[in-house]
């Protein structure tokens, strides 16, 4: 039986440019993200994943907010940006991701220079990188959205 998993992932962009990480597994550039764990939302998973994988501290945003009424019992949640589903083949076995993925930015003051954190390297892109990235096709898709979305929000 194939494990079902929920996850939660940040593209994170700031001044015009996108946070990536290299995945050893997967052999590609990946926005920061993982599995939720328990009493965990995708949302919490995004930015907890984001700091561990990253060391910053990001704020999620909320494009195309339908600004629903709410009670005390409920509220509109931060919508993803995409919600994908990703067939993943480790050596261990394959699993199925169903991943929401977030549109986010640096949460106040943070300095956006980077440093290899959890034996990671990570690199900051442009828009103009996007297409010659070393990543699977659905994420340059993604990533490609996500500038659009920032620029209509300007």
């Amino acid at each position: 039986m194939v494990k079902k998993c929920i996850c939660g992932t940040c593209i994170v962009l700031n001044d015009q440019r996108v946070l990536l990480l290299w995945h050893k597994k997967l052999n590609a550039w990946l926005p920061p993200g993982g599995h939720t764990e328990q009493n965990e939302t995708p949302q919490e998973t995004a930015i907890r994943e984001t700091l561990e994988e990253t060391g910053f501290h990001v704020r999620i945003l909320n494009p195309g907010s339908s600004e629903l009424i709410t009670d005390s019992n409920t509220k509109e949640m931060p919508k993803p940006l995409a919600i994908m589903y990703e067939g993943v083949r480790y050596e261990i076995g394959e699993h199925e991701h169903f991943d929401m993925v977030y549109l986010a930015e640096l949460d106040g003051n943070e300095n956006s220079s980077v440093e290899d954190h959890e034996k990671t390297e990570l690199r900051w892109f442009g828009e103009e990188d996007i297409s010659s990235l070393d990543t699977f096709d659905n994420v340059k898709e993604v990533l490609q959205r996500a500038f659009e979305v920032a620029k209509a929000s300007k």
